[in-house]
């Protein structure tokens, strides 16, 4: 079993912006272990290399200097961690023979339960509800008075439209896979989500601070002030799904130790299946009830954007119930 030397000692090289720490190796080490081991740092992430120097296997890991101790140990941990991943690349497969097992135990006999209900957890998340909710999302606008977009209604909608396409045609509606193209796409979808948002939040404040149109019937001010609500709350979780941990891509593949978001289920594995990851609807949920409590429910965030937006969202989200609902009330009166 290959493990580090603990006969040996480390060696560390200081410079400007980076520390390079050479870990040496103890262990049975061939060229096949050493591909190994590195495509598994690549594919976790982990900036560390295993390399032959002077008839000594090293692992050698490189730190930015500006790395607090929570991440330095994260990081060495992980690629002590890798070894023995990588030791268990070079076993046997099993995987024949557990085949045949399975077959000689089954032959015959019918399944126990339906394929549908058999490894729920930790499937890669689909894009459709994700979908559906930007469908939603492309209704508000063509809903809102004209004069709440800054050019044509059906612009950002149209826009909004192609980017979905785009996107689901890169990753085939499956969040199996990273692709830079699509996260790209992610990224500019969501940026015209919260600018249109933040638009049409804005242009109902000025409303109602200086009195428009829709402010002179309370029918008309709380469809519009409901429409804007909404488009904010869905604006907003899209900004949490596409951010938190990365993207889904990454939190299916490679889950972050420490999660941005916070949800039940991460704090606490005992109340939810093995594998379970946060999908669309559970930041769908974090964005209403966000929008409705004013600050965060069951979900915390640790990460400083993830504050900072909560802490934007209930701002919106206050300004616009508060102003809307104070209006409608003199109106009726």
């Amino acid at each position: 079993m290959t493990d580090i030397d603990r006969q040996a000692d480390i060696e560390i090289y200081p410079a400007d912006d980076y520390v390079t720490v050479k870990v040496p190796v103890a262990g049975p080490v061939n060229g096949q272990w050493l591909r190994s081991y590195q495509s598994l740092a690549l594919a976790a992430e982990v900036p560390v290399q295993a390399e032959a120097h002077h008839d000594r296997i090293w692992i050698v890991v490189h730190l930015p200097s500006s790395s607090d101790q929570g991440q330095v140990v994260a990081t060495m941990d992980a690629a002590w961690a890798l070894m023995a991943e990588a030791d268990a690349a070079e076993r046997p497969s099993t995987a024949e023979v557990t085949v045949r097992d399975w077959w000689a135990g089954r032959r015959g006999s019918a399944p126990a339960k339906p394929a549908a209900e058999i490894g729920a957890a930790g499937r890669a998340e689909r894009r459709w509800p994700m979908a559906l909710t930007l469908v939603l999302a492309m209704a508000v606008p063509l809903l809102l008075p004209a004069r709440f977009s800054l050019g044509q209604p059906w612009a950002v909608p149209v826009v909004e439209a192609l980017l979905l396409v785009a996107i689901v045609a890169i990753d085939r509606g499956r969040l199996d896979r990273r692709s830079t193209v699509g996260r790209a796409l992610s990224l500019v979808l969501v940026a015209v989500l919260v600018a249109d948002a933040g638009g049409v939040t804005g242009r109902l404040v000025v409303d109602l601070v200086e009195g428009g149109p829709e402010t002179n019937s309370a029918t008309e001010l709380l469809k519009v002030g409901f429409l804007v609500w909404l488009y904010t709350i869905i604006a907003f979780s899209f900004l949490y799904w596409v951010l938190d941990g990365g993207g889904p891509e990454s939190r299916f593949l490679s889950p972050l130790q420490f999660p941005d978001l916070a949800f039940p289920e991460q704090l606490n594995p005992g109340v939810a299946p093995e594998g379970w990851h946060p999908e669309f609807f559970d930041y769908l949920y974090v964005g209403f009830t966000d929008a409705t409590a004013f600050s965060p429910t069951d979900v915390m965030p640790l990460a400083r954007w993830g504050k900072l937006a909560m802490t934007v969202q209930a701002l919106c989200s206050l300004m616009i119930l508060g102003l809307v609902i104070a209006r409608a009330v003199n109106i009726f009166k």
